[in-house]
């Protein structure tokens, strides 16, 4: 056995670096699931990144802005979703962030250049979701009826989570409960409202989703199967 004659001693910490992820664990812990907090905070200190959660938005579950003239970069989350929906949504919207910066970091280096911005879920975003996924794709994170659609959602995923049928249904058990059923679930010609507002009757299906009239303006409109309604009695 040898012993060594130096003491290697840790590196000083760095009171700034230690504010920013009690910061983020401090504002988003509590909206995710406890094994995946750590494995956040590495990523966000990485490439910091201004986040704010905000109320529930029928039209998406979150989003990503470059940083436009005065502007900085931010990313937004629903707050309503769940704990494994949020996550899902979070790195989604991470994964542009990232490749933002490694387009803006090419433009730099070849202005000479010139370099398209890739596309909003293109090759690079997919590469880039997956990767950041990849730490929480354990059952320690995602119970296990989640894990296998999800990573099969990976495989290929689309612009958003609740655009792929099975992971919107099986993300969806774990929702409070609420009023709402899935459209597919209602009959045909049921009426319904969307998100409390206009008024529908269900038609016929068309691919994944079905062909709805609006008692409210006579117009027709192709709402997702997944998509949450209420029945209007």
């Amino acid at each position: 056995m040898q012993l060594s004659l130096f003491q290697i001693k840790p590196p000083p910490a760095n009171p700034a670096h230690a504010h920013l992820e009690e910061k983020i664990r401090s504002a988003l812990g509590p909206s995710l699931p406890a094994a995946s907090v750590d494995d956040i905070i590495a990523q966000i200190t990485e490439n910091p990144v201004s986040i704010k959660i905000v109320r529930q938005r029928t039209s998406k579950s979150g989003d990503f802005r470059a940083a436009h003239r005065n502007h900085p970069v931010r990313i937004t989350v629903n707050g309503n979703l769940n704990p494994y929906a949020f996550l899902i949504t979070l790195v989604h919207e991470l994964a542009h962030h990232h490749v933002n910066l490694e387009h803006e970091s090419k433009v730099k280096k070849f202005s000479l250049r010139r370099k398209f911005r890739p596309l909003p879920h293109g090759k690079e975003w997919k590469e880039k979701f997956h990767l950041l996924m990849d730490p929480y794709l354990h059952t320690a994170v995602f119970p296990a009826n989640i894990l296998p659609v999800l990573v099969r959602y990976l495989e290929n995923p689309k612009a958003s989570s609740s655009a792929d049928h099975q992971l919107s249904i099986v993300l969806k058990k774990y929702d409070p409960p609420d009023a709402t059923l899935r459209l597919e679930e209602l009959p045909m010609d049921a009426v319904f409202t969307l998100h409390g507002r206009r008024t529908f009757r269900k038609k016929e299906k068309i691919r994944t989703r079905y062909r709805c009239i609006c008692l409210n303006t006579n117009r027709i409109y192709l709402v997702s199967a997944g998509a949450p309604v209420e029945v209007v009695k």
